[in-house]
């Protein structure tokens, strides 16, 4: 199966509504698990963006690899240790046969679902497919970034400073920044960290987004929130 599975098992692993604890812990097991591309895709990718110029180091082994693209660290000629988001090769042309995979496997299964879900499970597909399309343009994604670093810029969040001019539609340059997942409570509470003012922030800074604003980050699984050794909540992928 095609990357978008993975993605839409973030989506459906947050939906109790959906289903049980059973499937939901299943569910939750797929997240980011797809394996890093080979060094033909990969150099196809890194030098269509980026020369070997481009930076005074870059450590072609992944920290992390998910569906839409991976991220290496990277150090800018200034010194700046930076996270470069890489596209997957053939991605676009992938997700597009996957959203018609999925498409027939509702048709398949939608009698299985009651009455009440099925309608919305469709929902949640047509608009999880519209912006899937979306998310495969790393162009995008980095005007997602600077739209939202504008409009939250006095939020109690941080998020990662993009360096437009290294980026591209294969890749996107940030700041990196250094944090704890935000479900690693054994971290967190080491470091005395006040998680209730973190909920606090959290909870403030959503309901701002989604009843104030209207402008929101719609992918918050816990990969995507950091929590800093100064307690600062941190937000990352801005693809949605």
């Amino acid at each position: 199966m095609g990357a978008s599975f993975i993605k839409l098992a973030q989506v459906l692993a947050t939906r109790s509504d959906f289903f049980s604890k059973e499937y939901l812990d299943e569910l939750k097991d797929l997240h980011d698990q797809i394996p890093a591309m080979n060094k033909s895709s990969f150099d196809k990718i890194f030098y269509r963006a980026f020369s070997d110029n481009s930076f005074e180091k870059f450590d072609k082994k992944p920290i992390a690899s998910a569906s839409i693209g991976q991220v290496h660290v990277a150090y800018l000629k200034t010194g700046e240790k930076v996270a470069v988001k890489l596209r997957r090769d053939g991605i676009k042309k992938q997700v597009l046969a996957d959203i018609k995979i999925i498409n027939f496997f509702n048709l398949i299964f939608k009698p299985l679902f009651s009455h009440y879900t099925k309608n919305s499970i469709e929902a949640v597909i047509v608009e999880f497919s519209k912006m899937i399309k979306e998310e495969v343009s790393l162009n995008k994604e980095l005007q997602n970034l600077q739209k939202f670093s504008h409009v939250y810029k006095d939020s109690a969040v941080k998020f990662p400073k993009a360096y437009e001019e290294l980026s591209c539609d294969d890749a996107i340059v940030m700041s990196f920044e250094e944090g704890f997942r935000f479900d690693d409570k054994e971290n967190i509470f080491k470091h005395n960290i006040d998680f209730k003012k973190i909920i606090a922030n959290l909870v403030d800074f959503y309901t701002t987004q989604m009843l104030i604003n209207g402008y929101f980050h719609a992918d918050p699984h816990p990969g995507n929130l950091l929590v800093n050794k100064e307690g600062e909540l941190i937000l990352l992928d801005f693809g949605m």
